[in-house]
């Protein structure tokens, strides 16, 4: 086992991330050698008390990487976590080092400062919500309840009891999704004009239209609309582009609309596609737009937001049938085919 060594510098950023409620996570970088591991800081992640979680977590996705670990301690309401980040393609001895001394590491800053600690293996195990809803269900946090749970994390798992509570830290271990949360590998970039008008689409009758730029895999802002009566969003879909539209509607459902009309091209037909999964269960989310109703159309002339249209149910996809229970999508028959 390496020794921990934990410079000035360390000791000193978490004591302004724990004194600071703004300061959202602090990454610790480690460097290991023949006989040390020294985790130094990254710069705290600032996030607004009001911010999305989701919108939180996403700035998270710059430094963590699937071949990087490191360990993360991160803020969430009045929570505090100590993670260790060990991918699966990270360096063998990096991965053993730190998970090793993740223990120590919350003894020497302080394991009454700590709500909990996790293994996590993955991005997306720390940087989508839907990971911490289902831990949420696992762990007892919201009385959403206990489910067995396993531990890979050398000094083995302390127990659920007590969990929040600030007297000592419980180690949680390392917990799986159930799902592998694949729409986060489909996952196009989106501009910040694009993100902010999703932002704004808590008015009735508020239109927001998204394009994708093929050459850059890219979401950008097509066009924001407010005050559109439903049976004017037709006239306002594209005859010769793809988009993705988000539409409030009158009856308080937020509608998702992926038009793609017959004369696109092969490939922008399957980039479209492709684009869908990740906008409306990662992108949108994040900024506080949850769908409720997806529509996919060729046409314009078959949007029916009733459903009533055969033609139109056809092309209504299950990603927002149900919603999410943690990391799994429900829809109709699910357990029939479980």
């Amino acid at each position: 086992m390496s020794d921990l060594v934990l410079p000035s510098a360390t000791l000193s950023a978490f004591t302004t991330f724990t004194t600071t409620p703004s300061h959202f996570a602090l990454p610790l970088v480690i460097t290991l050698t023949d006989t040390t591991l020294t985790l130094t800081p990254l710069h705290s992640f600032i996030s607004p008390p009001t911010a999305p979680f989701q919108a939180s977590l996403n700035t998270l996705e710059d430094v963590i990487s699937p071949r990087i670990p490191l360990f993360i301690i991160l803020r969430r309401g009045e929570i505090l976590y100590a993670i260790t980040y060990i991918p699966y393609l990270a360096k063998e001895d990096e991965r053993k080092a730190l998970l090793e001394c993740r223990r120590e590491v919350v003894k020497v800053l302080g394991r009454e400062k700590f709500d909990a600690e996790l293994i996590c293996k993955e991005v997306g195990e720390v940087c989508d919500e839907r990971s911490w809803i289902e831990r949420d269900r696992s762990i007892g946090f919201g009385n959403e309840g206990r489910e067995a749970h396993e531990c890979d994390g050398g000094d083995g798992c302390e127990g659920l009891e007590g969990v929040g509570r600030k007297q000592e830290s419980r180690d949680l271990g390392y917990k799986a999704n159930k799902c592998r949360l694949c729409d986060r590998r489909m996952k196009n970039k989106i501009e910040p004009e694009a993100l902010e008008a999703l932002g704004k689409l808590d008015e009735v009758g508020m239109m927001v239209q998204i394009t994708l730029h093929l050459p850059t895999s890219t979401l950008t802002h097509h066009l924001t609309t407010p005050s559109v009566p439903p049976t004017t969003v037709p006239s306002l879909l594209p005859p010769l582009i793809p988009t993705y539209t988000f539409y409030q509607h009158p009856s308080g459902l937020l509608y998702f609309i992926a038009h793609c009309p017959d004369s696109c091209s092969v490939q922008a037909r399957m980039q479209h596609t492709m684009g869908i999964p990740a906008l409306i269960s990662l992108h949108a989310p994040g900024v506080g737009a949850r769908v409720d109703e997806k529509i996919e159309i060729q046409d314009a002339a078959d949007l029916v937001f009733e459903g009533k249209d055969k033609r139109v149910g056809r092309y209504r996809s299950v990603y927002a049938r149900g919603g999410w229970v943690g990391t799994e999508l429900q829809y109709q028959g699910m357990e029939e085919v479980k």
